[in-house]
């Protein structure tokens, strides 16, 4: 079978020559006609081959190799599946970030936009300057700019001209102050900005270096007090071991001075008691009181003996009553078995005794109510003699 790539070659040529067909001369076709026709048998030859000629190899089992391919391929899928979405997750989260920007961008033109509409609206379209300024004011009723006059008169034209000019005059100086006072003002403002700027950052300054000389008084402070700390522990150590030292050569001075070392069992007395002993000094028992001990030994085993044979003998009897006991109650069950089994058999005997009394009562009552059938005699009196 032809291979894909093999099939666009083909294709293409196809339709480069039905394009060509009628530029080319007819020998420059049939070449290709026939070139296209050995491609096509050897193509076809080399299917035969591999179809007929290599041997076969026949799989019962489970195809491992193929379960494998599929298992990498449904891997590679997945892995390709979850590339595709983290791509498509930072191009989503690119996109947010770009729409929020451009949000803002909008947001702050916006806000810009506003603000020079303001300015302007301040700044250019003052009342005074409005077309229909002088119909709220009064004082178009004194003045002689708007008197009335017929059409064709204006004798105060040059006047009226003259005042207007004056009046723009000083609104443009007027506009000029203004500028000039917001422009003193901002830079009255910023000048108050930049000192308070400086002033918090002298502050700031001030106040870190404040922190640090704190911070060193604090260190140098607790390193005081550790040194004050560890000459005072070295102090207490020093006097410690004195102490301990002193101690020592105490304990040993008694027990060389003393009855320590002797052999006494006096000495091991207490003044609590004649039983008490004092631990330290106690130098061991006599034979006497190890034979007394041993005596006592003795008749604790003997004892112990003589309770576990008891206890034995009580183990003994407590089990020939418990199982005299249970082959009672074995006899008593079997007893009570056989008395209800004798008792459900009395009860069905009188059982059946009573329903057989009960079906002839039934019979004989349904005879004496229902009349009597006439025999066969009673029937054959009729129409045997005659009248």
């Amino acid at each position: 079978m032809p291979s894909p790539t093999t099939t666009t070659t083909t294709t293409t040529t196809t339709n480069t020559t039905t394009a060509a067909a009628t530029a080319l001369p007819s020998w420059v076709l049939e070449e290709r006609e026939a070139g296209r026709i050995k491609h096509r048998r050897r193509v076809l030859e080399q299917r035969a081959q591999r179809i007929h000629g290599l041997p076969r190899a026949t799989s019962i089992a489970v195809d491992v190799e193929g379960l494998s391919q599929q298992v990498k391929d449904r891997q590679r899928a997945s892995e390709k599946d979850q590339k595709e979405e983290d791509d498509f997750m930072r191009l989503a989260a690119t996109q947010d970030r770009a729409a929020l920007l451009l949000q803002h961008h909008e947001k702050k033109a916006e806000e810009a936009r506003r603000t020079d509409l303001a300015k302007f609206w301040r700044e250019e379209q003052r009342p005074e300057r409005r077309r229909d300024a002088d119909l709220d004011s009064h004082e178009h009723l004194t003045s002689a700019l708007y008197e009335l006059r017929f059409e064709g008169e204006d004798l105060g034209r040059n006047e009226r001209v003259k005042a207007q000019q004056e009046q723009a005059k000083e609104w443009l100086e007027q506009q000029r102050r203004e500028q000039q006072y917001r422009e003193q003002q901002e830079k009255k403002e910023e000048r108050r900005r930049q000192l308070e700027c400086a002033e918090a950052a002298e502050q700031a300054r001030q106040l870190a270096q404040a922190e640090e000389q704190c911070r060193l008084a604090e260190q140098l402070a607790l390193q005081r007090y550790n040194l004050a700390l560890s000459e005072e522990r070295k102090a207490a150590q020093w006097e410690e071991r004195l102490a301990r030292r002193e101690a020592e050569d105490q304990e040993v001075r008694n027990a060389v001075l003393g009855a320590f070392l002797t052999e006494q069992p006096t000495v091991a007395r207490s003044s609590l008691g004649p039983h008490r002993i004092i631990p330290h000094r106690w130098k061991g028992m006599s034979e006497a009181e190890r034979r007394h001990i041993l005596e006592v030994r003795e008749r604790q085993v003997e004892e112990k003996k003589r309770q576990k044979e008891q206890e034995r003998r009580e183990e003994a009897a407590w089990a020939v009553m418990a199982k005299q006991t249970d082959k009672a109650a074995l006899l008593s069950l079997h007893q009570e078995h056989t008395n209800a089994r004798r008792r459900e058999e009395q009860l069905a005997a009188t059982n059946t005794r009573l329903a057989t009394e009960q079906r002839d009562n039934r019979a004989a009552s349904a005879k004496l109510a229902a009349p009597p059938l006439p025999s066969l005699d009673f029937y054959r009196k009729f129409g045997m003699h005659p009248r």
